[in-house]
């Protein structure tokens, strides 16, 4: 049995507040040291030294509170591949099991997937390839915008006096003759494109559903004469 105590660790002169049981749950290393003479290792204010990085720390502690995974994850610039290379390797120094798995595993990839989801095609020869609109989407759906659907090539005819601005003569004995230029017409049939979201708590705490039955598959021994 551990002592049910708050202690405080000092990680690199950032102090941390937290329990010995705590520690102890899911961290072999915690278990190894509290079972030891821990109190001789006690600094004069009472607090346990730690060799580590506070800033990558904090996510240590954090999961070893509430099993929470520590998913980073920006709708521009996608996961924080380098937190979870420092988060990682203090996963194997502190001998967490299920966090290193999740981490070296990758499977922060599944906490998040995108879609690409697309609206109704509509006609409107005013707007541009990548105009952003206004339409109301839901929530997840980010980073909209128009790409062209479909074209339309057209025959007609246009007046040499107007040639500029392609309005309609004015000119009182104007009429289709030798004079009238062909003009090709294009219109556009435009969609709206976006990309959507889904979040998957199953993959982002060792207690989902989906993170569990993927650790009891993995943790089930081989059968003889399987590799």
């Amino acid at each position: 049995m551990y002592p049910v105590e708050q202690i405080t660790l000092n990680v690199s002169g950032q102090r941390f507040a937290t329990a010995i049981p705590t520690l102890v749950d899911k961290c072999q290393y915690f278990r190894d040291f509290f079972r030891s003479d821990w109190k001789a290792a006690l600094q004069d204010d009472g607090a346990i030294f730690v060799d580590s990085n506070p800033e990558v720390f904090r996510h240590i502690l954090n999961y070893l509170r509430r099993g929470v995974f520590p998913l980073s994850y920006d709708q521009k610039k996608g996961h924080d591949y380098k937190l979870y290379a420092e988060v990682l390797a203090e996963a194997r120094h502190f001998r967490i099991p299920k966090l290193e798995r999740w981490l070296a595993d990758q499977l922060y990839l599944n906490c998040i997937t995108s879609s690409t989801v697309w609206s109704s095609a509509f006609k409107d020869d005013t707007l541009q390839e990548g105009f952003q609109t206004t339409s109301t989407w839901r929530s997840d759906v980010i980073s909209t915008q128009l790409v062209r659907n479909d074209i339309n090539v057209t025959r007609r005819y246009v007046c040499s006096h107007v040639t500029g601005g392609r309005n309609i003569c004015t000119k009182k004995y104007c009429s289709v003759g030798a004079e009238t230029m062909k003009d090709d017409l294009e219109t556009y049939r435009w969609a709206e494109v976006g990309k959507s979201l889904t979040f998957h708590h199953g993959w982002c705490s060792d207690t989902g559903k989906e993170f569990v039955e993927y650790w009891e598959r993995i943790s089930r021994p081989t059968p003889p004469g399987k590799s």
